[in-house]
């Protein structure tokens, strides 16, 4: 709580910035499909930060290809910030570390705005598995001398890469088995033919929790969605950190100013009560560091994930 106090703070401070007018309504491109948790965060973005901008902000899902048929069309847009992006990892950071054929430059081709918000992920085990702490299943991953087969959400994905980032960290003998999403898996879990996996906080939120043991989350500190769950660091791994980041981007070339302006209108979102309400719900915390500071973030995040995904050898297109 003290942490969120903190941010909210941090956002509270105005930006000496004059009002622009847009003469059109905003597009907010969420690259996913209607109703997932992307898809909700922006859509009330969108209804709270349409006051400070003085006009409507369409939100318009672009699903396919992983996101980057959404991120494209930003790309491609008027650097007047009449088209913004929902920017996750998947589009950019991740998809350039892991070698996708993308048809703009993940990082060049957009103007970071505004960190929005960051979700962790939740390690879980199969109820079967004789651990009830995250040091436990260390030991026995580390231990077991058949790797441990371990689920992701698909090939080059955030549940993929962290996971690898941990076996690599921790030196767990361990087996990636993708899936195409979380319910399959979490399938498996349930049986115990999966015996491991990383998943979004909002798919346990939102899941039946006598299908896995819940052990520890990737966050710095406890996340408030579940705060009787240990982070990683609690649990031995030191400074193991990971998030499945939102982001606010538009293309590249935008003017300082309408990059400002348009950061004040979503600060301001974030510290509407029609989106606070929602922080636990939707699984995220809100970040809210500017354009600089995003911008820093995305040059590490891709620096960590080139990292991990060099020895994969993934091909994906």
């Amino acid at each position: 709580m003290l942490r969120r106090s903190l941010l909210l703070a941090s956002l509270a401070s105005p930006l000496a910035t004059p009002a622009l007018a847009f003469d059109k309504p905003i597009r907010l491109i969420v690259p996913f499909a209607p109703g997932g948790s992307q898809d909700v965060l922006g859509r009330l973005l969108a209804q709270a930060a349409a006051p400070g901008l003085g006009q409507q902000v369409v939100v318009e899902n672009r699903a396919g290809a992983g996101g980057v048929l959404g991120a494209e069309a930003v790309a491609r847009a008027a650097p007047d910030g009449t088209t913004l992006l929902l920017a996750t990892a998947g589009q950019t950071t991740i998809a350039k570390a892991i070698g996708r054929n993308l048809p703009y430059d993940a990082l060049a081709s957009f103007t970071p705005i505004l960190h929005l918000s960051d979700s962790p992920v939740a390690l879980l085990a199969a109820p079967d598995m004789p651990v009830s702490d995250i040091a436990g299943l260390l030991r026995m991953a580390r231990e077991a001398r058949e790797p441990l087969p371990y689920a992701s959400t698909g090939i080059g994905t955030n549940t993929h890469l962290i996971m690898e980032d941990l076996k690599a960290r921790a030196g767990l003998n361990v087996e990636h088995v993708p899936y195409r999403g979380a319910a399959a898996a979490f399938n498996d879990l349930a049986a115990g033919r999966i015996r491991l996996m990383f998943v979004s906080v909002p798919s346990v939120l939102t899941s039946d929790a006598r299908q896995f043991k819940v052990l520890g989350v990737t966050s710095r500190t406890r996340f408030p969605a579940l705060p009787n769950t240990p982070t990683l660091i609690e649990g031995g791994v030191p400074g193991f950190e990971a998030s499945i980041w939102t982001g606010l981007t538009g293309p590249a070339g935008m003017p300082p100013a309408v990059v400002a302006q348009i950061a004040q209108a979503f600060q301001a979102a974030m510290r509407a009560e029609l989106f606070q309400s929602r922080l636990d719900s939707l699984g995220v915390t809100v970040n809210g560091s500017d354009g600089a500071a995003f911008g820093a973030m995305l040059q590490d995040d891709l620096a960590r994930w080139t990292r991990v995904a060099a020895p994969l050898n993934i091909r994906l297109d």
